[in-house]
């Protein structure tokens, strides 16, 4: 479970240009959850997933998975629990260009132990997952958008992290490629997954089992 207490974030803390991004947020995620996080441009729906995939820090409060709080890591610690827990999707895809399909997937194994034959296995798994296994071979930049985003997801659940964070996830797709994406999701997450989903499209949001709603920085619905 995802506990997030009192949490602050501040940017140029104590400098005239002192932008207080997140203002005492407080929710919990429970495994296997669904959850969208809504928002204006602004509002802190990145602030708060950089968090939570401890891409970011945090300058006050708490944020702990299971018996573990964040903030007390550092180093080495803080890369193993980003890589571990945290399988992250953007909506820029965020590929390797002149990589294939099953290179870009493998990236996040080749921080662990495991040898090439074993991380080619989880890698062809993960694109089975997501129907994209027929193209493990190909470039990535001969992909289209929503096969792009299907190998994003791919190489977020590789590592099976303890939850998925997507960064508007669907927000360069058209219609139809949103609804593959989404449907992608939601059969991910009806075998256990943790998935929270930033978004500023209520269809997406509408298809997520809870909604929070971030207003400058503050928690307004949840």
């Amino acid at each position: 479970m995802i506990t997030v207490t009192g949490l602050h974030k501040y940017y140029n803390r104590r400098k005239a240009t002192e932008f207080h991004a997140l203002k005492g947020i407080d929710f919990c995620v429970n495994d296997g959850e669904m959850l969208a996080v809504i928002g204006k441009s602004g509002a802190g729906k990145s602030t708060l997933l950089h968090i939570l995939g401890a891409i970011d820090s945090y300058d006050e409060g708490s944020y702990r998975l299971d018996d573990i709080e964040v903030k007390d890591l550092s180093g080495k610690k803080l890369a193993e629990f980003r890589n571990r827990n945290a399988g992250i999707v953007l909506q820029d895809f965020a590929l390797v260009e002149g990589y294939s399909v099953l290179d870009n997937v493998m990236i996040p194994l080749r921080f662990g132990k495991k040898n090439k034959g074993k991380r080619k296995e989880l890698a062809l798994e993960a694109l089975r997952q997501v129907d994209m296994e027929s193209l493990a071979s190909k470039d990535v930049n001969k992909l289209s958008g929503g096969q792009k985003q299907r190998v994003a997801i791919a190489r977020a659940i590789v590592n099976s992290p303890n939850f998925i964070l997507a960064d508007e996830p669907t927000g360069a797709l058209d219609t139809e490629n949103t609804r593959q994406i989404m449907d992608v999701f939601k059969k991910l997450n009806a075998q256990g997954k943790t998935i929270i989903i930033i978004t500023h499209d209520p269809e997406v949001a509408s298809q997520c089992s809870r909604v929070l709603e971030i207003s400058d920085g503050l928690l307004i619905e949840g």
